[in-house]
């Protein structure tokens, strides 16, 4: 029985759909739910319920390691489950080093494929040896929804992963271009993948996959630019800020100082950093206000 589960029972009687696990808030959304339902249909028989059992398990677990490494660097993490993917969302006490978002950002695959890894092994079966692989129903879903998928969320495209790692690091050589070169990138990398999931036998597999992946993509890319800012002549910057006031007017601090931080990790802006630095304080969290207080002092200066 997981960590917080009685708990739950009584603080939300019948309702499944959020609980507490290693002091991490886990919501389950009805989306999460019908995909698991989806698979099950799909695959149908055994196969369904150990693919949609271990896609359930490893997401979590995916999850949980964004989740951990988060609080490692101070932060306060959730997560939620939803239709075809998990989310971990942090609210970082202080700015955030590019080797500790990247740390981040890699730690859910490593825990998927660690867990999935040695679960393989305790099957007695090697996650290379493709005899092993297809031995029954649980080494096949095993590998597939734990090793598989830790490796496609490496891949150096957004959302995943992968694309979150070198994100981090574009930001020290482009700072100001990274966001929209990566953005250009997986776009174009996804729909040559997508061409060649349709047209190669042997990938076919990865078909929805990659269809899934690039509607995601273009969905980011136009909310990017629909968020951009009003076109009446009021800079970005100033749009954040005019946000973020209006999120601490209904006392919802929490969204107002991750959406700061989302922002400040963009482009560095001493008054962004100020007002998450309100937010804090208005938590609580003074030690984070005080932190996030420096910043706006540091970057008052580099505006300079």
């Amino acid at each position: 029985m997981p960590l917080g589960f009685k708990q739950m029972l009584k603080e939300r009687g019948t309702n499944f759909r959020s609980f507490t696990l290693l002091g991490f808030r886990v919501e389950i959304r009805p989306g999460f739910i019908i995909f698991l339902g989806l698979v099950v249909f799909i695959y149908g028989g055994s196969l369904g319920l150990w693919v949609a059992g271990t896609l359930a398990g490893f997401t979590l677990i995916h999850e949980l390691g964004h989740a951990l490494a988060a609080r490692a660097t101070g932060a306060h993490a959730e997560i939620s489950l939803d239709f075809l993917a998990g989310y971990a969302s942090y609210l970082p006490s202080r700015p955030l080093a590019r080797w500790e978002r990247a740390g981040i950002a890699a730690a859910g695959s490593f825990a998927q494929g660690t867990v999935a890894t040695m679960a393989m092994f305790l099957l007695g079966a090697n996650p290379l040896s493709r005899s092993d692989i297809l031995r029954n129903d649980a080494t096949l879903s095993i590998w597939w929804a734990g090793i598989v998928l830790a490796v496609v969320n490496l891949i150096p495209v957004i959302p995943l992963d992968g694309g979150a790692i070198v994100s981090a690091a574009l930001e020290k050589i482009a700072p100001r271009r990274g966001a929209s070169f990566m953005m250009w990138f997986s776009i174009v990398l996804t729909s040559a993948g997508l061409v060649a999931a349709a047209t190669y036998e042997p990938a076919r597999s990865f078909l929805p996959l990659t269809a899934i992946l690039l509607l995601m993509q273009l969905q980011l890319f136009g909310a990017r630019n629909r968020n951009s800012g009003p076109t009446s002549g009021i800079s970005q910057t100033e749009y954040i800020i005019l946000v973020m006031s209006g999120l601490q007017r209904v006392e919802n601090y929490e969204e107002a100082a991750k959406i700061g931080a989302e922002a400040f990790r963009q482009q560095p802006n001493a008054q962004i950093a100020a007002k998450i630095s309100q937010s804090l304080s208005a938590l609580g969290d003074h030690d984070g206000a005080q932190a996030w207080m420096r910043a706006a002092e540091q970057a008052s200066l580099s505006q300079k």
